[in-house]
Order: structure tokens, then sequence, then C-alpha cells
């Protein structure tokens, strides 16, 4: 059974480690796709900012907001080298007019000539010097492309690595809420568990209590009953005891209290045994509350202070009707 058992878990560990490799191979061709998608954005971009540029200027790499100063250094050193080979070109063009004065100058203009070259895919000197000169007027030249593509391998660099960051966040987040969602939906059933497990145990101590009120005598009852009423009379009776010494008390009545019969506090039994009749009274605060049986014993014991109002005890009296 054992073996079994360990067979199907193992079984199901294979499954869970096949699925979430199923969902890795997922995620990485979702982030390729993105990517994918980045990078036409990117090449859209160039194209624009091809098309933003006019016929006489250089490719301006600042026109996507990812180039930073690293990219626009390079642009500047390969602008500088462009122009440092094309003041060589002049000067070697110029030191071969110099040195061919006797030659008549060409009718056609420096454009026409670089027209025609293009055209018949001929290059002289003096015609390679003006078609260089006119490139670099009228569009980019080699560098300028070589810049250009340059500049898109950084820009896609940038965002390749931009969508990886934001996708690693966006997982992380994602993981996160659901380890806080499980851990609330967790804590929701387990109260709910709890409350049904009281619910429960309210139930079974009621039908308990039922099942003892039909087991029960009726003689049994009828005395459970009176002490029910027995107890519900002794609290309303402390309640009253202690609503009335609040009055006198807050009335400043005890500090000032005299002892003559007209102003005795009289309690119908005495309050230690509950049983006899009270008929001993406190000298200083006027407490009829003792029996004989319990005041002897309050003397015998040397009780210092007044059982309802802890005023000192200075002598304890037989009250006769």
């Amino acid at each position: 059974m054992s073996d079994t058992n360990s067979n199907a878990v193992r079984e199901l560990r294979r499954a869970l480690y096949e699925q979430q490799r199923t969902i890795f191979i997922l995620r990485s061709q979702l982030v390729d796709q993105r990517a994918v998608v980045l990078q036409n954005l990117t090449r859209l971009e160039t194209i624009e900012g091809y098309m933003g540029n006019n016929r006489g200027e250089r490719f301006r790499p600042r026109f996507s907001p990812i180039a930073g100063v690293e990219l626009g250094q390079l642009g500047r050193r390969l602008e500088m080298r462009e122009r440092r080979r094309q003041n060589q070109a002049d000067g070697t063009s110029n030191n071969a007019a110099g040195s061919s004065a006797s030659v008549p100058p060409t009718p056609l203009s420096s454009r026409t000539a670089a027209t025609s070259v293009q055209q018949n895919g001929t290059l002289g000197d003096g015609q390679g010097t003006s078609q260089n000169g006119d490139a670099a007027e009228n569009g980019p030249g080699p560098n300028g492309i070589l810049e250009a593509h340059m500049n898109r391998a950084r820009v896609r660099m940038v965002r390749d690595e931009m969508v990886h960051r934001a996708l690693q966040q966006q997982i992380e987040h994602q993981h996160q809420y659901l380890l806080q969602q499980q851990q609330r939906e967790q804590a929701a059933r387990q109260q709910h568990i709890r409350e049904q497990l009281d619910e429960a145990d309210q139930l079974h101590e009621q039908i308990l209590e039922a099942e003892n009120d039909e087991n029960q005598d009726p003689a049994e009852q009828q005395q459970q009953q009176q002490r029910q009423i027995m107890q519900q009379q002794l609290y309303e009776r402390n309640v009253r005891l202690q609503l009335r010494e609040g009055r006198r008390f807050s009335s400043g009545a005890a500090s000032s209290f005299v002892v003559p019969p007209a102003q005795l506090y009289w309690e119908r039994e005495c309050l230690i045994c509950t049983e006899l009749p009270a008929n001993f009274y406190n000298r200083g605060c006027g407490h009829v509350c003792l029996c004989s049986a319990c005041a002897v014993n309050c003397v015998l014991h040397k009780i210092a202070t007044c059982i309802l109002c802890r005023a000192p005890v200075n002598g304890i009296y037989a009250f006769v009707r």
C-alpha cells in the first residue's frame, strides 16, 4: 500500500514539474514575441527618423528617447571621421587640379557629373571627390548608414533589456499577489471552519441540555427552578443594597452617621450565614447585619471593620425590637 502511494505521489510530482516547465516555456515564448514586437516598433521609429531628416542633413541619433549620451558621442566621432576623410579628399583633388592646370574645365557641374557617374557606374578622381561631397550634402553617406545601423542595434539592446526587466518585475508582482491572495483565502477558510465548529459546539450543548431536561424528574426540575429563583432574588437584593449604600456614601451620611435607632440600617437576615435574623449592630456605622452566632465569631476573631461599609468597629451591640 505504501509503495502504491509513493508511486502515485511520484507521478503527481512529475506531472507538476512538466506543467511548470510548460508554463516557463510559454513565458519565454511570450517574452520573445514581445521583444520582436518592440524591435519592429524600433525599426519603425528609425524609419520615421530618416523621413524626418531633410535631404541635406545627416542622420540624427537623438530622435529616439532611448538614445543616451554614449550613442550621441559615437555619432559625433563618426561625423568627425567623415569630415577628416572629406577634407583629405578635397586636398587631394585641389593638388590634382593645380598639377593639371592646362586641362580645360569640364562644362558639366559637379552635381551633373556625380549623376552621370552614378548612372554609368564609372568614377574618376575629381568626379569621385565631387560625388562624395554631393552625397555628404544631399544625404547620409556610408558612415551615416553604419551609424544608423549601430544606433538601431543599440536601441534594440536597450529595449530588450527594458522589456526583460519589466517582465521580471511583472512576474514578481504577480507571484506576490498570488501568495497574498492564497493567504487571505486560507485565513477566510480557517475563520469559516472555526465559526462552524463553534456553532456545532453550541448546538451540541443545547442538545445535551435538552436531553438532561427530558431525563430529569419533575421534582428535580422543580428544585432547580427554585434554586434559580433564589439566586435571582439574592442577586437583586445585592444590587439594591449596593445602590442604597452608594446613595448613602455619595451624600456623605456615612462619615457623619449617628447611632440612634431611628437611623439604623436593618437587614432581615445575617449577611454572613444568611439563615438567622440579624439583631446585632455596629455602633460606629449603625448596620444591623449580624446574628448572635456570627457576632460572637467576629468578636473572637477580632474583626475590626464592618462587613458592609468597612467602617471601624468600636462595639457590637444587640438590638432588641
